[in-house]
Parts: C-alpha cells; structure tokens; sequence
C-alpha cells in the first residue's frame, strides 16, 4: 500500500548516486492514478551555526494532470523530520518531474555532516 491505495506497477524509478551513507529513505509514496508529479517543495532547516544541522526534512511532490498546469490535485510526503520550514512550490517546466539532481554534502570529518542539503 503507497499513500493508502494499492501498490501499482510503474516503469522507472528516479535515483541518485551521489549521495553519502547517512540517513535513510522512508516508504514509497506514488500520485494518485492518472496524475503525476507536477511539482514539489521541500522542508529545509537553514544554518544554526555550532548546533547540529539537519539541512533537507521533507520532500512534497505536488501530483496532477500536465494538461491543467501547475493546479496540484493531491501532494504525497513521506516522512517529514521535524526541523526546518516549507520552501515555496516549484512547478516543473517540462510539465511533470523526469529528473532531479540532489546536493549532498560530502564528510565533514570532525564536523557537523547534513548530508541531502537540497534538490
């Protein structure tokens, strides 16, 4: 079950290769049938300077039809830390979302590491 509905079949999956080992992915979550990723906003949490960092919280996708334009029908999020604020909404260009590229930090070292900072 993806979002309360029924697991359907999709032909690709959008991932990156440049991220760091920190952290961990939550549950698939799909648009709606019939509906797509037409724009997404994310939860960042900005600098606290000497705390601890948490940078990219949450991921919304912004699901509807390409045909009606940036008018979202429903938005999926998986889980959603508790740090940081809602960024404004991005609408996708070419319609809908066919590729993202995500910034990570790599390793501090002995500093404060955030890994996924933005997309």
């Amino acid at each position: 079950v993806s979002n309360g509905q029924p697991e359907r079949p999709y032909s690709s999956s959008i991932q990156v290769h440049n991220g760091q080992e920190w952290g961990t992915w939550e549950n698939r979550e799909m648009c709606p049938d019939g509906t797509y990723a037409i724009g997404f906003n994310l939860k960042v949490e900005r600098s606290i300077g000497n705390g601890d960092d948490t940078a990219l919280n949450g991921i919304a996708l912004h699901c509807g039809k390409p045909s009606s334009g940036p008018l979202s029908y429903a938005i999926v999020q998986s889980h959603v830390g508790s740090w940081g604020t809602w960024t404004q909404t991005l609408d996708c260009k070419g319609g809908v979302l066919q590729g993202f590229q995500l910034r990570v930090e790599r390793s501090q070292g002995r500093g404060d590491d955030t890994a996924a900072n933005n997309i």
